[in-house]
Protein backbone atom coordinates (compact mmCIF):
# COMPACT_ATOMS: atom_id res chain seq x y z
CA UNK A 1 0.00 0.00 0.00
CA UNK A 2 1.25 3.50 -0.80
CA UNK A 3 1.60 5.84 2.15
CA UNK A 4 2.04 9.58 2.17
CA UNK A 5 5.42 10.59 3.55
CA UNK A 6 4.23 14.01 4.64
CA UNK A 7 0.99 15.54 5.88
CA UNK A 8 0.95 19.29 5.62
CA UNK A 9 3.96 20.65 7.50
CA UNK A 10 4.47 17.51 9.58
CA UNK A 11 8.13 16.74 10.20
CA UNK A 12 9.49 13.63 8.44
CA UNK A 13 12.21 11.64 10.18
CA UNK A 14 15.10 9.88 8.43
CA UNK A 15 14.12 6.36 9.52
CA UNK A 16 14.61 3.85 6.68
CA UNK A 17 16.16 6.55 4.46
CA UNK A 18 19.38 7.07 6.44
CA UNK A 19 21.39 4.84 8.76
CA UNK A 20 24.65 4.88 10.73
CA UNK A 21 27.17 2.85 8.81
CA UNK A 22 27.79 0.70 11.91
CA UNK A 23 24.10 -0.27 11.84
CA UNK A 24 23.86 -0.73 8.06
CA UNK A 25 23.59 -4.07 6.27
CA UNK A 26 26.06 -4.88 3.53
CA UNK A 27 25.61 -4.56 0.58
CA UNK A 28 22.01 -3.25 0.72
CA UNK A 29 21.55 -0.72 3.53
CA UNK A 30 18.03 0.16 2.33
CA UNK A 31 15.05 -1.93 1.25
CA UNK A 32 13.78 -1.73 -2.32
CA UNK A 33 10.40 -0.05 -2.63
CA UNK A 34 8.68 2.78 -4.46
CA UNK A 35 11.47 5.03 -5.73
CA UNK A 36 11.96 8.79 -5.81
CA UNK A 37 13.90 10.27 -8.71
CA UNK A 38 15.68 13.47 -7.68
CA UNK A 39 16.01 16.22 -10.33
CA UNK A 40 19.75 15.58 -10.58
CA UNK A 41 20.81 14.18 -13.95
CA UNK A 42 24.55 14.55 -14.30
CA UNK A 43 25.10 10.94 -15.40
CA UNK A 44 25.02 9.72 -18.99
CA UNK A 45 22.20 7.76 -20.60
CA UNK A 46 22.35 5.27 -23.44
CA UNK A 47 22.06 7.95 -26.15
CA UNK A 48 25.16 9.76 -24.86
CA UNK A 49 27.12 6.52 -24.61
CA UNK A 50 26.09 5.07 -27.98
CA UNK A 51 26.98 8.25 -29.86
CA UNK A 52 30.61 7.85 -28.80
CA UNK A 53 31.05 5.43 -31.71
CA UNK A 54 31.89 7.60 -34.75
CA UNK A 55 29.87 7.27 -37.98
CA UNK A 56 27.24 5.24 -36.12
CA UNK A 57 23.50 5.96 -36.48
CA UNK A 58 21.13 5.21 -33.59
CA UNK A 59 17.67 3.76 -34.33
CA UNK A 60 15.13 3.30 -31.53
CA UNK A 61 12.14 0.99 -32.06
CA UNK A 62 9.57 1.81 -29.39
CA UNK A 63 6.28 3.47 -28.53
CA UNK A 64 6.10 7.26 -28.69
CA UNK A 65 5.62 7.70 -24.92
CA UNK A 66 9.07 6.20 -24.31
CA UNK A 67 10.66 8.02 -27.21
CA UNK A 68 10.47 11.49 -25.69
CA UNK A 69 13.50 11.24 -23.45
CA UNK A 70 15.91 9.81 -25.99
CA UNK A 71 14.79 12.25 -28.69
CA UNK A 72 15.40 15.18 -26.34
CA UNK A 73 18.82 13.82 -25.42
CA UNK A 74 19.84 13.61 -29.08
CA UNK A 75 18.58 17.16 -29.62
CA UNK A 76 20.48 18.43 -26.58
CA UNK A 77 23.63 16.92 -28.05
CA UNK A 78 22.99 18.55 -31.44
CA UNK A 79 23.04 14.99 -32.78
CA UNK A 80 19.53 14.69 -34.25
CA UNK A 81 21.11 13.89 -37.62
CA UNK A 82 22.51 10.68 -36.12
CA UNK A 83 19.26 9.61 -34.47
CA UNK A 84 16.07 8.03 -35.89
CA UNK A 85 13.02 6.27 -34.51
CA UNK A 86 10.53 3.60 -35.53
CA UNK A 87 7.25 4.01 -33.65
CA UNK A 88 5.39 0.94 -32.42
CA UNK A 89 1.61 1.28 -32.27
CA UNK A 90 -0.92 -0.75 -30.31
CA UNK A 91 -2.20 -2.73 -33.31
CA UNK A 92 1.38 -3.89 -34.01
CA UNK A 93 1.20 -5.91 -30.80
CA UNK A 94 -2.23 -7.35 -31.54
CA UNK A 95 -1.22 -8.44 -35.03
CA UNK A 96 1.80 -10.31 -33.71
CA UNK A 97 4.15 -9.01 -36.38
CA UNK A 98 6.63 -7.02 -34.32
CA UNK A 99 9.55 -8.74 -36.08
CA UNK A 100 8.31 -7.50 -39.44
CA UNK A 101 7.58 -4.00 -38.13
CA UNK A 102 11.09 -3.80 -36.67
CA UNK A 103 12.88 -5.10 -39.78
CA UNK A 104 10.92 -2.97 -42.23
CA UNK A 105 11.01 0.12 -40.03
CA UNK A 106 14.79 -0.01 -39.55
CA UNK A 107 15.28 -0.75 -43.25
CA UNK A 108 13.16 2.25 -44.21
CA UNK A 109 15.16 4.51 -41.90
CA UNK A 110 18.47 3.39 -43.42
CA UNK A 111 17.24 3.83 -46.98
CA UNK A 112 15.99 7.35 -46.27
CA UNK A 113 19.20 8.57 -44.58
CA UNK A 114 21.14 11.19 -46.55
CA UNK A 115 24.35 9.29 -45.80
CA UNK A 116 25.38 5.66 -45.41
CA UNK A 117 26.33 4.90 -41.79
CA UNK A 118 29.21 2.53 -41.12
CA UNK A 119 27.33 1.13 -38.14
CA UNK A 120 23.77 1.18 -36.80
CA UNK A 121 22.91 0.84 -33.12
CA UNK A 122 19.40 -0.60 -33.16
CA UNK A 123 17.66 -0.32 -29.79
CA UNK A 124 14.87 -2.77 -29.04
CA UNK A 125 12.68 -2.20 -25.98
CA UNK A 126 10.60 -3.79 -23.24
CA UNK A 127 7.78 -4.63 -25.67
CA UNK A 128 10.10 -6.90 -27.63
CA UNK A 129 10.64 -8.89 -24.42
CA UNK A 130 6.95 -8.99 -23.57
CA UNK A 131 5.81 -10.43 -26.91
CA UNK A 132 8.77 -12.80 -27.28
CA UNK A 133 10.33 -11.21 -30.36
CA UNK A 134 12.82 -13.40 -32.23
CA UNK A 135 15.66 -10.88 -32.05
CA UNK A 136 18.17 -13.21 -33.71
CA UNK A 137 15.91 -13.35 -36.78
CA UNK A 138 15.48 -9.56 -36.76
CA UNK A 139 19.19 -8.83 -36.81
CA UNK A 140 20.11 -11.62 -39.23
CA UNK A 141 17.55 -10.19 -41.66
CA UNK A 142 18.99 -6.69 -41.31
CA UNK A 143 22.55 -7.93 -41.75
CA UNK A 144 21.54 -9.79 -44.91
CA UNK A 145 19.90 -6.67 -46.37
CA UNK A 146 22.73 -4.32 -45.45
CA UNK A 147 25.98 -6.32 -45.41
CA UNK A 148 28.08 -3.14 -45.48
CA UNK A 149 26.69 -1.93 -42.14
CA UNK A 150 27.73 -3.25 -38.73
CA UNK A 151 24.62 -3.70 -36.57
CA UNK A 152 24.88 -3.26 -32.80
CA UNK A 153 22.21 -5.20 -30.91
CA UNK A 154 21.16 -2.77 -28.20
CA UNK A 155 18.37 -2.56 -25.63
CA UNK A 156 16.36 0.19 -23.96
CA UNK A 157 14.57 -1.99 -21.41
CA UNK A 158 14.63 -0.31 -17.98
CA UNK A 159 12.05 -2.80 -16.65
CA UNK A 160 14.86 -5.38 -16.71
CA UNK A 161 17.39 -3.33 -14.75
CA UNK A 162 16.75 -5.06 -11.41
CA UNK A 163 17.66 -8.47 -12.81
CA UNK A 164 20.78 -9.31 -14.77
CA UNK A 165 22.67 -6.71 -16.75
CA UNK A 166 21.49 -3.09 -16.88
CA UNK A 167 20.77 -1.40 -20.25
CA UNK A 168 24.07 0.49 -19.88
CA UNK A 169 26.03 -2.72 -19.31
CA UNK A 170 24.36 -4.35 -22.31
CA UNK A 171 25.14 -1.34 -24.47
CA UNK A 172 28.79 -1.32 -23.46
CA UNK A 173 29.01 -4.90 -24.67
CA UNK A 174 27.03 -4.34 -27.89
CA UNK A 175 28.96 -1.25 -29.00
CA UNK A 176 32.22 -3.25 -29.16
CA UNK A 177 30.85 -6.29 -31.03
CA UNK A 178 31.79 -4.90 -34.49
CA UNK A 179 35.45 -4.74 -33.41
CA UNK A 180 37.34 -7.48 -35.23
CA UNK A 181 40.75 -8.91 -34.30
CA UNK A 182 43.74 -7.23 -35.92
CA UNK A 183 47.46 -8.04 -35.56
CA UNK A 184 48.43 -7.16 -32.02
CA UNK A 185 50.16 -3.82 -31.45
CA UNK A 186 51.90 -4.29 -28.07
CA UNK A 187 52.30 -0.54 -27.72
CA UNK A 188 48.57 0.22 -28.01
CA UNK A 189 46.41 0.44 -24.87
CA UNK A 190 42.65 0.96 -25.25
CA UNK A 191 40.78 2.66 -22.41
CA UNK A 192 37.10 1.85 -22.95
CA UNK A 193 33.76 1.51 -21.18
CA UNK A 194 34.00 4.80 -19.28
CA UNK A 195 31.69 7.78 -19.55
CA UNK A 196 34.47 10.33 -19.11
CA UNK A 197 37.70 10.85 -21.01
CA UNK A 198 40.78 9.68 -19.14
CA UNK A 199 42.79 12.63 -17.86
CA UNK A 200 46.19 12.59 -19.64
CA UNK A 201 47.83 13.72 -16.40
CA UNK A 202 46.40 10.72 -14.51
CA UNK A 203 48.64 8.07 -13.02
CA UNK A 204 47.34 5.53 -15.57
CA UNK A 205 48.17 7.73 -18.54
CA UNK A 206 51.61 8.65 -17.23
CA UNK A 207 52.52 5.01 -16.56
CA UNK A 208 51.45 4.06 -20.09
CA UNK A 209 53.49 6.96 -21.47
CA UNK A 210 56.62 6.01 -19.52
CA UNK A 211 56.31 2.44 -20.79
CA UNK A 212 56.53 3.87 -24.31
CA UNK A 213 52.93 2.95 -25.19
CA UNK A 214 49.99 4.87 -26.62
CA UNK A 215 46.37 5.24 -25.49
CA UNK A 216 43.35 4.99 -27.77
CA UNK A 217 39.92 5.87 -26.38
CA UNK A 218 36.53 6.87 -27.74
CA UNK A 219 36.62 10.26 -25.99
CA UNK A 220 38.46 13.41 -26.95
CA UNK A 221 39.92 14.55 -23.64
CA UNK A 222 40.56 18.14 -24.78
CA UNK A 223 36.91 18.65 -25.73
CA UNK A 224 35.88 16.89 -22.53
CA UNK A 225 37.77 19.37 -20.36
CA UNK A 226 36.26 22.31 -22.19
CA UNK A 227 32.74 20.91 -21.84
CA UNK A 228 32.82 20.41 -18.09
CA UNK A 229 34.64 23.69 -17.57
CA UNK A 230 37.39 22.55 -15.21
CA UNK A 231 40.48 22.68 -17.41
CA UNK A 232 41.69 25.92 -15.85
CA UNK A 233 41.77 24.25 -12.45
CA UNK A 234 42.91 20.78 -13.45
CA UNK A 235 45.61 21.43 -16.01
CA UNK A 236 48.54 23.75 -15.90
CA UNK A 237 48.90 26.23 -18.76
CA UNK A 238 50.72 24.73 -21.71
CA UNK A 239 53.97 26.39 -22.62
CA UNK A 240 55.14 26.80 -26.21
CA UNK A 241 56.04 23.49 -27.74
CA UNK A 242 54.38 21.33 -25.06
CA UNK A 243 51.45 20.22 -27.22
CA UNK A 244 53.29 16.98 -27.98
CA UNK A 245 53.27 16.19 -24.26
CA UNK A 246 49.86 14.58 -24.74
CA UNK A 247 50.36 13.22 -28.25
CA UNK A 248 50.46 9.66 -26.88
CA UNK A 249 46.67 9.90 -26.35
CA UNK A 250 44.31 9.83 -29.32
CA UNK A 251 40.51 9.58 -29.63
CA UNK A 252 38.50 7.59 -32.17
CA UNK A 253 37.37 10.32 -34.56
CA UNK A 254 36.45 8.02 -37.47
CA UNK A 255 35.06 4.52 -37.79
CA UNK A 256 38.44 3.34 -39.04
CA UNK A 257 39.96 4.66 -35.80
CA UNK A 258 37.28 2.74 -33.91
CA UNK A 259 38.14 -0.50 -35.71
CA UNK A 260 41.78 -0.06 -34.62
CA UNK A 261 40.60 -1.08 -31.16
CA UNK A 262 41.04 -4.61 -32.50
CA UNK A 263 44.84 -4.14 -32.48
CA UNK A 264 45.14 -3.25 -28.80
CA UNK A 265 47.59 -5.18 -26.68
CA UNK A 266 45.71 -4.29 -23.47
CA UNK A 267 42.17 -3.21 -22.58
CA UNK A 268 41.42 -1.09 -19.50
CA UNK A 269 38.18 0.14 -17.99
CA UNK A 270 37.70 2.29 -14.90
CA UNK A 271 33.93 1.91 -14.64
CA UNK A 272 32.14 -0.95 -12.85
CA UNK A 273 29.47 -0.67 -15.57
CA UNK A 274 32.13 -1.13 -18.24
CA UNK A 275 33.65 -4.31 -16.83
CA UNK A 276 31.26 -6.74 -18.51
CA UNK A 277 31.46 -5.26 -22.00
CA UNK A 278 35.19 -4.56 -22.13
CA UNK A 279 36.15 -7.88 -20.51
CA UNK A 280 34.00 -9.72 -23.09
CA UNK A 281 35.78 -7.84 -25.88
CA UNK A 282 39.20 -8.69 -24.44
CA UNK A 283 38.19 -12.35 -24.03
CA UNK A 284 36.90 -12.56 -27.60
CA UNK A 285 40.14 -11.07 -28.99
CA UNK A 286 42.38 -13.02 -26.61
CA UNK A 287 43.94 -9.90 -25.06
CA UNK A 288 44.65 -9.00 -21.41
CA UNK A 289 42.12 -6.89 -19.51
CA UNK A 290 42.44 -4.70 -16.41
CA UNK A 291 39.74 -3.17 -14.26
CA UNK A 292 41.25 -0.10 -12.60
CA UNK A 293 38.48 1.68 -10.66
CA UNK A 294 39.16 5.23 -9.40
CA UNK A 295 40.38 4.24 -5.95
CA UNK A 296 41.63 6.91 -3.56
CA UNK A 297 43.50 5.28 -0.68
CA UNK A 298 47.27 5.18 -1.02
CA UNK A 299 47.50 1.40 -0.69
CA UNK A 300 44.96 0.66 -3.43
CA UNK A 301 46.37 3.27 -5.82
CA UNK A 302 49.80 1.72 -5.37
CA UNK A 303 48.44 -1.81 -5.89
CA UNK A 304 46.59 -0.90 -9.09
CA UNK A 305 49.57 1.05 -10.44
CA UNK A 306 51.87 -1.90 -9.77
CA UNK A 307 49.47 -4.26 -11.56
CA UNK A 308 49.33 -1.95 -14.58
CA UNK A 309 53.14 -1.81 -14.72
CA UNK A 310 53.38 -5.59 -14.42
CA UNK A 311 50.92 -6.27 -17.24
CA UNK A 312 52.50 -3.69 -19.57
CA UNK A 313 55.93 -5.20 -18.98
CA UNK A 314 54.66 -8.70 -19.68
CA UNK A 315 53.08 -7.54 -22.94
CA UNK A 316 56.29 -5.86 -24.10
CA UNK A 317 58.36 -8.86 -23.01
CA UNK A 318 56.15 -11.32 -24.91
CA UNK A 319 56.18 -9.07 -27.97
CA UNK A 320 59.96 -8.86 -27.84
CA UNK A 321 60.35 -12.63 -27.70
CA UNK A 322 57.91 -12.98 -30.60
CA UNK A 323 59.84 -10.43 -32.67
CA UNK A 324 56.93 -7.98 -32.81
CA UNK A 325 59.06 -5.09 -31.58
CA UNK A 326 61.78 -5.35 -34.21
CA UNK A 327 65.15 -4.00 -33.11
CA UNK A 328 63.69 -2.84 -29.83
CA UNK A 329 63.15 -6.44 -28.74
CA UNK A 330 66.64 -6.72 -27.30
CA UNK A 331 66.50 -3.33 -25.57
CA UNK A 332 65.54 -3.12 -21.89
CA UNK A 333 61.93 -2.18 -21.29
CA UNK A 334 61.35 1.47 -20.63
CA UNK A 335 59.85 -0.64 -18.02
CA UNK A 336 58.46 -0.74 -14.96
CA UNK A 337 60.89 0.64 -12.47
CA UNK A 338 60.70 4.09 -14.03
CA UNK A 339 56.96 3.87 -14.60
CA UNK A 340 56.21 2.57 -11.12
CA UNK A 341 58.50 5.26 -9.75
CA UNK A 342 55.86 7.90 -10.37
CA UNK A 343 53.72 6.40 -7.61
CA UNK A 344 55.63 7.70 -4.56
CA UNK A 345 56.20 11.07 -6.24
CA UNK A 346 52.49 11.51 -6.96
CA UNK A 347 51.62 10.15 -3.51
CA UNK A 348 53.64 12.91 -1.84
CA UNK A 349 51.96 15.53 -4.02
CA UNK A 350 48.52 14.13 -3.17
CA UNK A 351 49.23 14.16 0.56
CA UNK A 352 50.42 17.77 0.40
CA UNK A 353 47.43 18.87 -1.70
CA UNK A 354 44.95 17.25 0.68
CA UNK A 355 46.71 18.80 3.69
CA UNK A 356 46.49 22.26 2.10
CA UNK A 357 42.80 21.77 1.32
CA UNK A 358 42.17 20.56 4.86
CA UNK A 359 43.85 23.68 6.26
CA UNK A 360 41.52 25.88 4.22
CA UNK A 361 38.28 23.92 4.62
CA UNK A 362 38.79 23.09 8.29
CA UNK A 363 35.94 21.27 10.04
CA UNK A 364 33.30 22.21 7.46
CA UNK A 365 30.81 19.39 7.02
CA UNK A 366 31.47 17.36 3.85
CA UNK A 367 28.97 15.09 2.09
CA UNK A 368 29.70 12.83 -0.89
CA UNK A 369 27.51 11.04 -3.44
CA UNK A 370 28.10 7.98 -5.59
CA UNK A 371 27.71 9.96 -8.83
CA UNK A 372 31.00 11.76 -8.17
CA UNK A 373 32.95 8.52 -7.81
CA UNK A 374 31.64 4.93 -7.95
CA UNK A 375 34.20 4.05 -5.25
CA UNK A 376 32.51 6.52 -2.94
CA UNK A 377 33.30 4.72 0.33
CA UNK A 378 36.96 4.47 -0.64
CA UNK A 379 36.98 8.22 -1.26
CA UNK A 380 35.23 8.88 2.06
CA UNK A 381 37.84 6.75 3.79
CA UNK A 382 40.73 8.67 2.23
CA UNK A 383 39.24 12.04 3.16
CA UNK A 384 38.55 10.92 6.72
CA UNK A 385 42.10 9.60 7.01
CA UNK A 386 43.28 13.04 5.83
CA UNK A 387 41.34 14.81 8.58
CA UNK A 388 38.28 16.05 6.68
CA UNK A 389 34.91 16.17 8.45
CA UNK A 390 32.93 13.77 6.24
CA UNK A 391 29.50 13.22 7.77
CA UNK A 392 27.27 11.66 5.12
CA UNK A 393 27.55 9.48 2.01
CA UNK A 394 24.67 9.30 -0.47
CA UNK A 395 24.22 5.87 -2.05
CA UNK A 396 21.53 3.22 -2.46
CA UNK A 397 23.74 0.13 -2.46
CA UNK A 398 27.36 -0.68 -1.71
CA UNK A 399 29.49 -2.18 -4.46
CA UNK A 400 30.86 -5.62 -3.52
CA UNK A 401 34.38 -4.34 -4.19
CA UNK A 402 33.94 -1.78 -1.40
CA UNK A 403 33.35 -4.33 1.36
CA UNK A 404 36.76 -3.71 2.97
CA UNK A 405 36.14 0.05 3.02
CA UNK A 406 32.65 -0.55 4.44
CA UNK A 407 34.07 -2.67 7.26
CA UNK A 408 36.88 -0.18 7.95
CA UNK A 409 34.43 2.72 8.17
CA UNK A 410 32.15 0.69 10.46
CA UNK A 411 35.05 0.23 12.87
CA UNK A 412 36.75 3.62 12.58
CA UNK A 413 33.85 6.02 11.91
CA UNK A 414 30.68 4.20 13.06
CA UNK A 415 28.61 7.41 13.09
CA UNK A 416 29.13 8.13 9.41
CA UNK A 417 25.65 8.33 7.86
CA UNK A 418 24.71 6.38 4.76
CA UNK A 419 21.82 8.14 3.04
CA UNK A 420 19.55 6.75 0.31
CA UNK A 421 18.89 8.81 -2.80
CA UNK A 422 15.81 7.00 -4.19
CA UNK A 423 13.82 6.43 -0.98
CA UNK A 424 10.42 8.23 -1.17
CA UNK A 425 11.21 10.22 1.98
CA UNK A 426 14.03 11.97 0.13
CA UNK A 427 11.39 13.97 -1.73
CA UNK A 428 10.89 15.83 1.56
CA UNK A 429 14.06 15.30 3.55
CA UNK A 430 16.19 17.41 1.22
CA UNK A 431 14.29 20.47 2.44
CA UNK A 432 14.66 19.85 6.18
CA UNK A 433 17.21 21.05 8.72
CA UNK A 434 19.77 22.56 6.36
CA UNK A 435 21.83 24.80 8.60
CA UNK A 436 25.47 25.88 8.55
CA UNK A 437 28.00 25.72 5.75
CA UNK A 438 28.35 22.45 3.88
CA UNK A 439 30.70 21.32 1.11
CA UNK A 440 29.20 18.69 -1.16
CA UNK A 441 31.19 16.41 -3.43
CA UNK A 442 28.85 15.52 -6.28
CA UNK A 443 25.62 17.00 -7.66
CA UNK A 444 23.23 14.77 -5.70
CA UNK A 445 24.96 15.57 -2.43
CA UNK A 446 24.60 19.26 -3.30
CA UNK A 447 20.88 19.00 -4.07
CA UNK A 448 20.01 16.86 -1.06
CA UNK A 449 22.16 19.04 1.20
CA UNK A 450 20.78 22.30 -0.14
CA UNK A 451 24.22 23.83 -0.65
CA UNK A 452 25.71 25.96 -3.41
CA UNK A 453 29.24 24.96 -2.44
CA UNK A 454 29.89 21.74 -4.34
CA UNK A 455 32.28 19.92 -6.64
CA UNK A 456 30.46 19.24 -9.89
CA UNK A 457 32.04 16.01 -11.12
CA UNK A 458 30.44 12.87 -12.56
CA UNK A 459 32.27 9.51 -12.76
CA UNK A 460 35.24 11.26 -11.15
CA UNK A 461 35.63 13.47 -14.22
CA UNK A 462 38.26 11.21 -15.78
CA UNK A 463 40.83 11.89 -13.07
CA UNK A 464 42.54 8.92 -11.43
CA UNK A 465 45.02 8.02 -8.71
CA UNK A 466 47.23 10.36 -6.74
CA UNK A 467 47.25 12.98 -9.49
CA UNK A 468 43.45 12.81 -9.35
CA UNK A 469 43.52 13.56 -5.63
CA UNK A 470 45.67 16.62 -6.31
CA UNK A 471 43.05 17.88 -8.75
CA UNK A 472 40.14 16.93 -6.48
CA UNK A 473 41.74 18.93 -3.67
CA UNK A 474 41.95 21.97 -5.98
CA UNK A 475 38.28 21.57 -6.91
CA UNK A 476 37.32 21.26 -3.23
CA UNK A 477 39.15 24.49 -2.42
CA UNK A 478 37.46 26.28 -5.31
CA UNK A 479 34.02 24.96 -4.30
CA UNK A 480 34.59 26.02 -0.70
CA UNK A 481 35.49 29.56 -1.73
CA UNK A 482 32.95 30.08 -4.53
CA UNK A 483 29.24 29.33 -4.84
CA UNK A 484 27.61 27.65 -7.84
CA UNK A 485 24.06 27.94 -9.11
CA UNK A 486 22.94 24.52 -7.93
CA UNK A 487 19.36 24.88 -9.11
CA UNK A 488 20.38 25.44 -12.74
CA UNK A 489 23.38 23.08 -12.84
CA UNK A 490 22.27 19.77 -11.34
CA UNK A 491 19.36 19.04 -13.75
CA UNK A 492 21.71 19.06 -16.76
CA UNK A 493 22.18 15.67 -18.35
CA UNK A 494 25.35 13.99 -19.52
CA UNK A 495 27.98 16.18 -17.88
CA UNK A 496 31.17 15.88 -19.93
CA UNK A 497 29.50 14.71 -23.14
CA UNK A 498 29.04 16.62 -26.38
CA UNK A 499 26.10 18.62 -25.07
CA UNK A 500 24.86 21.96 -26.39
CA UNK A 501 23.50 23.04 -23.00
Amino acid sequence: MLKRVQYGDLYVDEKDAAVRIADAEFPLPFSHRLEFNAPVHGTWNIVHIGLLVPECHQIYVCADNCMRGVVLTAAEMAAADRFSSVLIEENDLYDGNLETITIEGVSDVIRRLPYRPRAAAVFLVCLHHFVGTDTAYVFSALEERFPDIDFMRCWMDPVMQKTGLTPEQKLKESMFRPVRPLPVDPGLVCVLGDNQALDPDSDIAQVVKKEGCRILQLHDWEQHDERIGISSLLRAEKKDGTQDEYSFMTPCRTYEDYLQIGAAGLFITRSPLGVHGVSQLAKRLGRPFLYLPPVCTEQEIEAETAELCRVLSEIRDRAGRAGLCGEEADAPLQGSEEAYGICPVYAAEAEAALANARALIGDTEITIDYILNPRVLNLARRLLESGFHVTRVYLDAVLPEEEKDFQWLCGSYPDLILNATIHPKMRVLHNQDKTGQMLALGPKAAWFGGTDHFVNLVDYGGIWGNSGLVKLAALMEDAFLHEKDTRSIVPRKGQGCACVL
